[in-house]
């Protein structure tokens, strides 16, 4: 595979390479996790100190069983701190995983534009312009996230599934490595398993129209990677039910759906969502007085409810909040970590122009455009994502998952268009 790459790509690649630690070191000079994952450590710290999975609740001032972010990096950080070597050298770890990913992930869009027909040329202007996009070089990628790690893989996976789909026999090291990228994404970013759950689901769709043995094959790697999910996530089930007596992976979708359904939202995240002074927390508290006696489950429970009957009762309201969510999600933002919204990107809002297009192009069958039953695949992760969002609100981060196929939709469309007009001007 290495031996494929133009010998042009590889000083580009490195000095991408080196661009991207040295500008995460100069955001980050002290090596600090972000702020969800110096909660996890701080769980951590307290279950090596006996005290279990707790964490400081700020607001009730009160040390409380937590569960609301991922658990596995929980456990992460217990082996690290386990082996007695400091924390930051895992942060800079973490780093050089995602830079390593980064690569692979420029690789795979390239090779992903390559099997929809681009020529050589376009398809690794393809992964430039990913590869320099606002979000991968900076906004998420110049910081500490672990969706620096989960979106290439998620590239990968993609990439390993059109071809399977386009007849291409699974070796075992690609089935190891689809199951090893999906469980290692979904266990880091629990959303994920939405997204590679419809994901699987439509290729497996997609699939029943092969012959017997190919068939076989697609269930048996979706067995095997929802095999693997199911083991790799059973501690975190024992964990949480030990802790609250459910059988749940994290408290935090309680929480978040009441965050993109009620009065006040507009639709993206509130950083003063646990602000008692602020309107959001008051109509919490109205409507479920009882809130500070309910351990995390229970308010997340709680939340959701809140969050159904103000859907119920506020039909038209959240019409228009859907409608919202949509053109936030579409916007030319990009995330930021401690801010309530970013300026627009010339970058970022030159990509959406042209998907916009180029959907528009193929639906309205302009010179012949059809959907192939291939673009499935490569479209679902903004599709999901994009329902996540109006499920629960706008957020940068998860739209990153989106933005693969954002970009390289119009440029495949482009490829389209000129084997039309190529074949066009050969009849002619």
């Amino acid at each position: 595979m290495l031996r494929t790459i133009p010998r042009f790509v590889w000083p580009g690649a490195v000095l991408l390479v080196a661009l991207r630690l040295l500008l995460n070191l100069h955001l980050n000079p002290g090596l600090e996790m972000n702020y969800d994952e110096r909660r996890n450590a701080r769980i951590a710290d307290n279950y090596l100190a006996g005290r279990g999975y707790v964490s400081l609740d700020p607001e009730r001032k009160q040390v409380r069983p937590d569960s609301f972010h991922a658990s596995f990096p929980v456990f992460v950080y217990i082996g690290w701190s386990k082996t007695g070597l400091p924390r930051h050298y895992l942060t800079f770890l973490v780093y050089l995983a995602a830079a390593g990913c980064y690569v692979l992930g420029g690789l795979y869009v390239q090779r992903t534009l390559g099997h929809f027909g681009a020529a050589t040329g376009l398809s690794w202007l393809g992964a430039g312009l990913w590869a320099l996009s606002p979000g991968v070089v900076y906004y998420v990628g110049g910081f500490w996230w672990f969706e620096n790690i989960a979106l290439p893989l998620l590239i990968v996976v993609v990439y390993k599934l059109l071809r399977l789909y386009d007849g291409r026999r699974l070796h075992w090291p690609d089935a190891l490595l689809i199951i090893a990228a999906v469980v290692l994404s979904c266990l880091l970013r629990g959303y994920l398993l939405a997204v590679y759950g419809v994901l699987f689901a439509i290729f497996l769709r997609l699939m029943m129209g092969r012959r017997a043995p190919e068939r076989s094959v697609a269930w048996g790697l979706s067995c095997a990677v929802l095999l693997a999910l199911g083991l790799a996530h059973w501690p975190i089930l024992l964990k949480n039910h030990r802790q609250f007596g459910a059988w749940t992976l994290s408290n935090q979708a309680g929480f978040e759906l009441l965050q993109g359904h009620n009065s006040v939202t507009k639709g993206r995240f509130m950083f003063s969502w646990d602000d008692r002074g602020k309107p959001f927390d008051q109509y919490v508290r109205a409507h479920v007085p009882e809130l500070d006696s309910l351990n995390q489950y229970q308010e997340s429970q709680a939340r959701a409810r809140l969050a159904r009957q103000w859907v119920a009762e506020h039909p038209s309201e959240e019409a228009q909040l859907l409608l919202r969510k949509t053109a936030l999600f579409f916007s030319p933002e990009n995330f930021i970590a401690d801010a309530h919204r970013t300026p627009w990107s010339p970058f970022t809002a030159a990509v959406h122009l042209a998907f916009f297009l180029a959907l528009g192009l193929t639906v309205f069958h302009y010179r012949g455009l059809r959907f192939e039953s291939r673009d499935a695949l490569l479209l679902t992760p903004l599709v999901v994502v994009w329902l996540l969002s109006l499920l629960f609100f706008v957020g940068f981060r998860w739209r990153f998952f989106a933005e693969p196929a954002l970009l390289l939709f119009p440029l495949i469309t482009w490829v389209r268009l000129r084997k039309r007009a190529v074949g066009h001007a050969g009849a002619t």
